[in-house]
C-alpha cells in the first residue's frame, strides 16, 4: 500500500500559492498559520454562463434562474432520500456533535414538486444560504420558537441580515397553524417511515407561485453564482477512482467510485449504492469537493455546531477522474465560494452535478484510491485537535429539534 504524505503535498501547495502570487498581483488574504494563502473573491468575479447552458451544472438548460437551497435529513430512518437525485448541488456537514450530518441541496435546473424529507436549519445552514441569495425551504430549526430568542438563533440571523419573510419557507409554521397549510409543505402520511421522517416539500409550486417579487411586482432574480464549466475540467495531481471521507464509518460514511464511461462519481452511503427513494436513480456527481472548515460548538453544545464557511482553507477536489489539491476562498457572506487549483486559477468542474462535503479541519481517515490501485491517504495534513463536548446530549432532542 502506498501512502502519501499530506505535510508535503501542503508544504508544495503552500510554496507554490506564495510563488504565483507576485507573479499574478492578485490582492492575497491570510488566513490562519495553518491555512495557505488564497486569491479573494475579487480578483475573479463572477463566471459568464453561455447562452442555452446552467449556472450551476453547465448542462443544456433555458428558463428563469430560481435557485432553492432545501434542507434534507440523513438521518438513517429518513433514507433513501426523495428526488435528492434532482439537486444541482449537494451539500453535507456536521450538524449534530462530532459525525451527525445533514444535506443542503441546491434545486435550479428543476424544481421536483416532491422533495424529502425536510429537516431543520442550524446558523451555519443559513450562512451557506447567504451565498445563493435565495430562498430557503426547512422544518424549523435552531432556536426557530425560542421565545425570547436565544443566543444562537436562525430568526435572529435572518433579521440581522435582512432577509426578507418571503425567503423562508419553514414547515413548522404550517405545522403549527400560524399560516395556512399550502401546496409548499406537506407530510407523506402513506410513506413507510415514521412521520417524522414523511415531510415533504414542493419546489415546483414554490418556484411558479411563491417566488419572492421585488417591490415593483416583479419576480426576484437571485444574484450570479456560477460556476465554471467544461468538457475539459481542470487536471488534477494524480488519478481518482474512489474516493472515501467517513465522518463515521457506521452511519455517516459517503464514498464514490468513478465510472470512467459516463464521467461521473457514483455515490454510496455505508458500504451500500445510493439511488434516490422517489425516482430511483443512481446518486451520481461529476464533482466531488471536500471543503475543509473549522468547526466549533457554542457552549460546547454537541447541538450547537458553528461550521465556519467564510476566509477560507485547504480543500481537495476529485473531477474526471483526477485529483486536484488546492484551497478555497470566500471573503463574506455575501460572497460565493470560489474553490482554487495551486496555481491560484478557480477550477473548471465537468458539466453536471457536483457534491461538497463540508469535513472539519481535524478529520482524519479520508482517502482515494489511484488508477495503479494505490491507496492515498488525503486530509489537512496538519494536527489540528477536535473540540471537546461537555457531553454528546440525548439523541432523542436532537429529533425533537428536527
Amino acid at each position: 500500500m502506498h501512502t502519501k504524505s499530506p505535510r508535503i503535498v501542503i508544504l508544495s501547495l503552500l510554496l507554490v500559492l506564495c510563488a504565483s502570487c507576485t507573479a499574478l498581483a492578485a490582492p492575497l488574504t491570510s488566513n490562519t498559520a495553518t491555512m495557505p494563502m488564497s486569491y479573494s473573491t475579487g480578483a475573479h468575479g463572477a463566471n459568464a454562463t453561455p447562452a442555452g447552458k446552467s449556472p450551476t451544472t453547465g448542462l443544456d438548460w433555458s428558463g428563469a434562474y430560481r435557485p432553492v437551497f432545501v434542507q434534507i435529513s440523513n438521518d438513517p430512518n429518513a433514507r433513501p432520500h426523495w428526488n435528492m437525485s434532482e439537486a444541482d448541488i449537494v451539500y453535507e456537514a456536521i450538524y449534530w456533535g462530532p459525525t451527525y450530518t445533514r444535506y443542503s441541496a441546491v434545486y435550479s435546473d428543476n424544481h421536483p414538486d416532491y422533495v424529502g424529507s425536510i429537516r431543520s436549519a442550524r446558523v451555519f445552514h443559513c450562512q451557506l444560504r447567504e451565498e445563493w441569495d435565495c430562498p430557503m425551504v426547512f422544518w424549523g430549526g435552531q432556536g426557530w420558537n425560542d421565545k425570547p430568542p436565544d443566543v444562537v438563533n436562525i430568526k435572529t440571523f435572518f433579521k440581522t441580515q435582512n432577509v426578507p419573510k418571503e425567503f423562508q419557507f419553514s414547515g413548522t409554521d404550517a405545522d403549527s397553524g400560524k399560516v395556512p397549510v399550502n401546496d409548499v409543505f406537506g407530510r407523506d402520511r402513506s410513506a413507510n417511515r415514521d412521520i417524522l421522517h414523511a415531510a415533504i416539500a414542493n419546489l415546483q409550486y414554490l418556484a411558479e407561485s411563491k417566488w419572492p417579487a421585488n417591490s415593483d411586482g416583479s419576480p426576484y432574480v437571485p444574484k450570479s453564482h456560477a460556476f465554471s464549466f467544461s468538457n475539459t475540467p481542470t487536471r488534477g495531481q494524480d488519478t481518482a477512482i474512489e474516493v472515501r471521507i467517513p465522518y463515521d464509518t457506521k452511519d455517516h460514511f459517503p464514498s464514490y467510485t468513478f465510472n470512467a464511461a459516463s464521467r461521473q462519481y457514483e455515490r454510496w452511503y455505508n458500504g451500500q449504492e445510493q439511488y434516490d427513494g422517489k425516482s430511483g436513480k443512481r446518486i451520481v456527481a461529476s464533482n466531488v469537493i471536500v471543503q475543509y472548515c473549522k468547526l466549533e460548538f457554542f457552549g460546547n453544545n454537541a447541538s450547537r455546531p458553528i461550521v465556519l464557511t467564510t476566509n477560507g482553507g485547504i480543500m481537495d477536489a476529485f473531477i474526471d477522474g483526477q485529483h486536484i489539491r488546492g484551497s478555497w476562498v470566500r471573503n463574506t457572506l455575501a460572497d460565493r465560494t470560489i474553490f482554487l487549483d495551486v496555481n491560484g486559477n478557480e477550477l473548471t468542474f465537468l458539466p453536471g452535478k457536483t457534491f461538497i462535503q463540508i469535513v472539519p479541519e481535524y478529520q482524519k481517515g479520508m482517502a482515494y484510491v489511484s488508477a495503479d490501485g494505490a491507496v492515498h491517504d488525503f486530509n489537512m495534513g496538519t494536527d489540528i485537535q477536535a473540540p471537546q463536548l461537555d457531553e454528546l446530549g440525548d439523541l432523542s432532542d436532537m429529533e425533537k429539534m428536527g
